[in-house]
C-alpha cells in the first residue's frame, strides 16, 4: 500500500518530523547500557525471540497498528484472519505478554483473546466522532462481524485501575483518549493511545497541540510505566524545535525502546519512517522491530526489567 494514507484516525501517513533541541540529542547518545536492538534483518524479524517467554522479573509489551479497517487505504495490508495470526504470534513466538493495539476492530480483538486461552484479557476503546444531526458515532470495521474500529490491549496479566485519559483534540477528525491499566502482578502502569494524524480532515495537528496530547499522554502514564502506540509524530532531530521539546520526560526521565541503537530510531512504518513508540522508566533488556505484510505498520516489542 502507499506509504501514506489519509482520511483515517491512523493518518500515520503524513509524518512530519516533529524535532528537539540539542539538549535532547544530547540524552539520546548516552544510553546504550544493557540495551540491544534487535531485528538487525528486519525482513524477517518475525522469527525473532521465537517461542520465548519472559523470565522472573520482566514483561514484554509489544504495540502494533494493524491497519484493521479496509477503507481508510489499507486494502493490501491482508486478510482479517491474517491480523488475526499475526497477533496470535507476537505473543507465541515473540513473548509479548501486553499487546497494545491502533486500528483494530472490536471482534477481532475477542476472536484473538479467546484463542489466546482464558488467562488472556483485552480492553477495547472505539474510534468516535461528532456528526451533525446523529450525536456521536463510532466507525463499522468492513467484513461481516469484524464489529467497530478502534484501538485497546491484550494482556495476559491481570489488570486493574483501567482507566480513559482526556486528551486534547482537534476541531475536526476522530475522537480518541488515552486508555490505561496497572498490569497488577509486575505492578507497572501500561497506557496506550493513538494520536491524531499530522492531517486530520481539512486541517492539521498544530506544533503546541500535538505537544498537548503528549503532554497528556505522559502525565497520565505516571512512574514505573511502559506507554505508547501509534503517536503520529517524528522522533526528535537536530534541525530545531518541535513538540517533542516542549513535553517534559520522553527521552529523560523515559527512555524509548530503541533509544541510543545503533544508526539511531529503527523505522516502524512501511514507508520509511518511525511513529511508533514505547517509553519507559524501567530498566530497558531488549527491543525488536517486528515486520509484516499484515500492516503497513511494524510492531515494537520491548521487553524490561520489573523486578
Amino acid at each position: 500500500m502507499p506509504g501514506r494514507r489519509t482520511g483515517a484516525p491512523g493518518g500515520s501517513r503524513f509524518p512530519v518530523l516533529l524535532v528537539a533541541v540539542a539538549g535532547v540529542m544530547a540524552a539520546l547518545a548516552g544510553l546504550a547500557l544493557g540495551f540491544r536492538l534487535f531485528g538487525v534483518d528486519q525482513q524477517h524479524s518475525d522469527a525473532v525471540g521465537r517461542h520465548r517467554t519472559d523470565a522472573a522479573g520482566s514483561l514484554s509489551v509489544a504495540t502494533w497498528n494493524l491497519c484493521g479497517v479496509r477503507r481508510w487505504n489499507c486494502e493490501d495490508t491482508g486478510s482479517a484472519e491474517l491480523k488475526r495470526t499475526r497477533i496470535e504470534s507476537l505473543v507465541r513466538e515473540s513473548g509479548a505478554r501486553v499487546v497494545l493495539l491502533q486500528e483494530t476492530c472490536s471482534e477481532d480483538l475477542a476472536t484473538v483473546r479467546t484463542s489466546l486461552g482464558d488467562e488472556w484479557r483485552s480492553l477495547f476503546r472505539p474510534y468516535t466522532a461528532d456528526r451533525e444531526g446523529d450525536g456521536t458515532v463510532t466507525t463499522r470495521c468492513t467484513g461481516d462481524g469484524r464489529g467497530t474500529a478502534g484501538y485497546g490491549m491484550l494482556s495476559a496479566v491481570p489488570l486493574s485501575e483501567v482507566a480513559d485519559v482526556p486528551l486534547p483534540q482537534p476541531a475536526t477528525g476522530m475522537r480518541r483518549s488515552v486508555l490505561c491499566a496497572v498490569a497488577r502482578s509486575e505492578d507497572v502502569r501500561i497506557c496506550t493511545v493513538h494520536l491524531n494524524p499530522q492531517r486530520s480532515g481539512a486541517g492539521s495537528v498544530p506544533v503546541e497541540l500535538r505537544a498537548e496530547q503528549l503532554r497528556a499522554l505522559v502525565g497520565a502514564a505516571g512512574r514505573r510505566t511502559v506507554f505508547g502506540g501509534d503517536l503520529n509524530t517524528g522522533p526528535p532531530g537536530p534541525a530545531g524545535a518541535g513538540a517533542w521539546a516542549r513535553v517534559d520526560g520522553p527521552y529523560g526521565v523515559y527512555r524509548e525502546c530503541d533509544q541510543s541503537a545503533t544508526g539511531g530510531p529503527g523505522e516502524t512504518h512501511r514507508g520509511g519512517y518511525k511513529i511508533d513508540y514505547l517509553f519507559t522508566d524501567l530498566p530497558r533488556q531488549e527491543c525488536s522491530v517486528l515486520r509484516s505484510p499484515a500492516s503497513d505498520h511494524w510492531a515494537l516489542l520491548m521487553r524490561v526489567t520489573t523486578g
